[in-house]
């Protein structure tokens, strides 16, 4: 068996259709080195003219053990199988079974759970077999020999404190190489119990997820100075194999307050894959769970079920470990990752009636304080956040349209568009709202927020999470006409799509509003109904509306 990119089993017949194969899946699956690595067999094919070829997509951590038994499997001419034994990130593999690929493996091996229950969300539990774990590593936070004494962390600090430290420098590894974020990010979502904690989490994964790096670099980076080391969650085996290859630059185990989550390895089958036997996948199964596998997991730095620690963990024999996360929870951290991750594309609707012209500070306009809270809302988002803004009252344009489309373009405001900066024009628009609101319009609200929608629905971009942020002061009153509040919840029900959402964020501001109607319309999009009563609030509520978009 050949560990690299190139296999030097001889060529035959039976050998070619094994690479085609082992090659198709990595293609299709993404594997984290890029190419196919092919467990060889025995060429007897006198004794073993038809073997079952079985396709494994495994952990990259746990490949050599389980190559290393597929390969002695091979041996045996009764089994008569030939197994093609595929490194593979969970998150590519979660992604080819939801997908309905094709060319599903016939066992899959991911670092965690969390991928399992997530495509159970997708397809239900009959999609696979689960046979439970095979190993497990339980997830620490590795701290750099350059920020030790500086953390400020002890045991009280929990998962959440660590990921929004303001003094550790933190980083987590690429989900194409590890889950340790993920399970992560689930155990400090339950540790942060009250909103302020919550919306710091969130910001801080907008960031973490924004900035990910492959173990490697995290490795290279531990070893140097204050300025350039980060901690970061990484699992009991990986922290092992630093600490052997770096004796005077050791990572420190930091064990938050809630204890060590676990990677588990669980054993799947799904039901689609490519119909290798029972008895093939059975014998599999069979090795993982024999002496020998659990002693070369054990020498590996991997927990078996039931057994103690590797020998040389540098965790206290005590450790405390967490209660592992709920379907619900893994499902939930894989969703809002994904949507952190995304970037926002934004259309904000921004009420101009007369009534915004009342004064809620000495000698400042409910429009000016609005406007003034949007240029540090711009401030705020990340650079690649896209955003338009329309304003809306009645008669805008004097032809009895009640929106004005100022910057129609949704476009990245750290960058341009149309050649010019779009973050200056959204300034410019801004400082052009006091004179819309001078002329005492009404609130022709039901038809704007449908108008806007078709535009966002027209315009959609799936590598965004889409939204449309109405800001108001007051209720639907258009003496025009125009839609009632039925039929603009209608019209919403009938254009939103779950696989393509556009979500809306009502954001009702003092007292003469509906926020009874304000939230029927965000939740018929799945969307957040916020209302404020104080002026401060406004700008905590248009970033929470951002954090908390999924």
């Amino acid at each position: 068996m050949s560990d690299s990119s190139v296999t030097t089993t001889p060529t035959t017949p039976r050998n070619r259709r094994i690479a085609a194969g082992a090659g198709l899946l990595a293609l299709l699956l993404g594997t984290s080195v890029g190419v196919k690595a092919m467990v060889g067999g025995s060429d007897d094919t006198a004794s073993c003219p038809d073997p079952a070829n079985v396709q494994v997509a495994v952990a990259p951590e746990i490949y050599p053990v389980v190559a290393q038994q597929a390969s002695a499997l091979e041996k045996n001419p009764a089994l008569c199988a030939d197994y093609t034994v595929t490194r593979s990130a969970g998150q590519s593999v979660d992604k080819a079974i939801k997908q309905g690929s094709s060319d599903v493996p016939d066992v899959w091996i991911p670092d965690s759970s969390i991928w399992v229950d997530d495509v159970d969300a997708k397809l239900g539990k009959g999609w696979a077999t689960n046979s439970g774990s095979i190993a497990s590593s339980p997830i620490v936070v590795g701290v750099p020999k350059a920020q030790e004494g500086v953390t400020g962390f002890d045991k009280t600090a929990t998962w959440a404190d660590f990921l929004t430290a303001d003094k550790l420098p933190v980083s987590v590894q690429a989900l194409d190489s590890s889950s340790s974020a993920l399970v992560a990010m689930g155990i400090a979502n339950r540790s942060a119990t009250d909103h302020g904690d919550r919306t710091d989490l969130l910001r801080s994964i907008v960031r973490l997820s924004r900035s990910t790096l492959q173990p490697d670099v995290l490795a290279s980076f531990a070893v140097q100075d204050a300025e350039v080391a980060r901690a970061y969650p990484l699992s009991e085996a990986q922290l092992m194999a630093f600490n052997k290859s770096n004796p005077t630059r050791q990572l420190h185990a930091l064990v938050p307050q809630e204890g060590a989550p676990q990677l588990d390895y669980p054993f799947v089958r799904p039901v689609k894959g490519r119909s290798a036997p029972d008895a093939v996948i059975q014998a599999l199964l069979t090795a993982l769970r024999g002496a020998d596998t659990k002693s070369a997991l054990s020498t590996a730095g991997l927990r078996v079920p039931g057994g103690a620690a590797p020998a040389g963990s540098p965790l206290p024999t005590d450790l405390k470990t967490v209660k592992p996360l709920t379907a619900t929870e893994n499902v939930s951290a894989v969703k809002s990752w994904a949507d952190l991750a995304k970037d926002a594309r934004m259309l904000v609707l921004i009420d101009v009636s007369g009534s915004m012209s009342a004064e809620v500070k000495p000698g400042q306009s409910r429009i000016q304080l609005l406007s003034g809270t949007a240029k540090l809302a711009l401030d705020a988002l990340p650079p690649t956040t896209q955003i338009g803004a329309w304003a809306f009252s009645t008669n805008l344009d004097g032809k009895g349209k009640d929106y004005l489309e100022m910057a129609p373009d949704i476009a990245p405001i750290g960058f341009t568009a149309k050649g010019k900066a779009h973050k200056k024009e959204l300034l410019t628009k801004l400082d052009q709202l006091p004179g819309l609101v001078a002329k005492n319009g009404d609130t022709g609200l039901y038809d704007s927020i449908w108008a806007a929608y078709q535009s966002a629905t027209k315009s959609y971009q799936p590598d965004y999470v889409n939204s449309i942020v109405i800001m108001t002061d007051g209720k639907n009153d258009d003496p025009g006409g125009g839609l009632s509040l039925q039929q603009l919840l209608a019209n919403l029900k009938g254009a939103y799509k779950a696989d393509k959402p556009i979500k809306i964020v009502a954001i009702s501001m003092g007292e003469d509003t509906d926020p009874a109607a304000m939230k029927q319309i965000a939740t018929t999009t799945d969307g957040l109904s916020y209302v404020t009563k104080t002026p401060d609030e406004i700008a905590t509520v248009f970033i929470d509306a951002f954090l908390h978009r999924s």
